[in-house]
């Protein structure tokens, strides 16, 4: 990557990440990546296209737009880009962000112009304790946190599901970002998160990010676990995929 303009390398308590001026699938965009390139974990596009950087962020919004929530919880920050985006086009949506790293923030602030405030708060800490301690009801939580290009397990069991629907109002969705294939061996996480989200949920939706990837490919999905009784096709750009029936692979 000669061509690409590294304005920031360093490490965090959790991490070392580099933020670039690069060309991120064919957009001029700043990247904030994991290790030494290995995982892209937040950019924005540099461009005069509307659409956000990262499809599943692009999904998200699409989501939101179904769903209309007057409070979000965002687990997993990275350089805040979602939620920075959010409140530009939501200011009457209250915005909490739990994300494990510290480090980050200032690299948000630094980088990505992020500020939080009275509408974005931002908690630092582990997701999974945020979920078991908090008072505070969701209209709406999004899971999007990653240990390189995995959830981290303490987010993804049966016991992390039925926190989160504790902590939904009625009526209430997750949204989980995940990074898995849809058939065959790397299909495990992705199996795993539904089985799960299906303990607390009548319905669980499966939309690929991208279009036009192969099924058999790792790539990002976005599973919106509901009641049953939202129907978010006419607001996601792709269609969903089969939904995978309950299993009994609930760890």
């Amino acid at each position: 990557m000669a061509s690409d303009n590294v304005l920031f390398e360093g490490d965090t308590q959790f991490g070392h990440y580099k933020v670039v001026d690069t060309i991120y699938d064919g957009r001029k965009a700043r990247v904030l990546y994991s290790g030494d390139y290995q995982a892209a974990q937040s950019g924005v596009a540099q461009d005069s296209q509307s659409d956000l950087l990262f499809d599943y962020n692009q999904r998200l919004i699409e989501i939101i737009s179904a769903v209309e929530p007057a409070h979000v919880l965002l687990i997993g920050g990275g350089a805040f880009t979602l939620p920075k985006a959010l409140a530009e086009d939501y200011p009457d949506m209250q915005i909490d962000v739990i994300e494990l790293d510290a480090g980050l923030l200032p690299i948000a602030k630094n980088y990505f112009d992020f500020v939080p405030s009275k509408q974005v708060r931002v908690h630092t800490g582990d997701g999974r304790k945020y979920i078991d301690t908090t008072t505070q009801t969701y209209d709406l939580i999004i899971v999007d946190a990653f240990h390189n290009s995995m959830t981290p397990r303490s987010l993804q069991t049966a016991d992390a599901v039925k926190g989160f629907a504790h902590r939904l109002k009625p009526g209430g969705i997750v949204a989980v970002n995940a990074i898995a294939s849809y058939y065959g061996l790397r299909s495990a996480a992705l199996r795993r998160h539904v089985a799960n989200l299906q303990t607390q949920f009548k319905t669980v939706d499966i939309f690929p990010a991208s279009y036009g990837q192969s099924l058999w490919l790792p790539q990002n999905f976005v599973l919106i676990a509901h009641a049953g009784n939202r129907d978010f096709v006419p607001y996601v750009r792709f269609a969903p995929v089969a939904p995978y029936q309950a299993t009994d692979e609930r760890t």
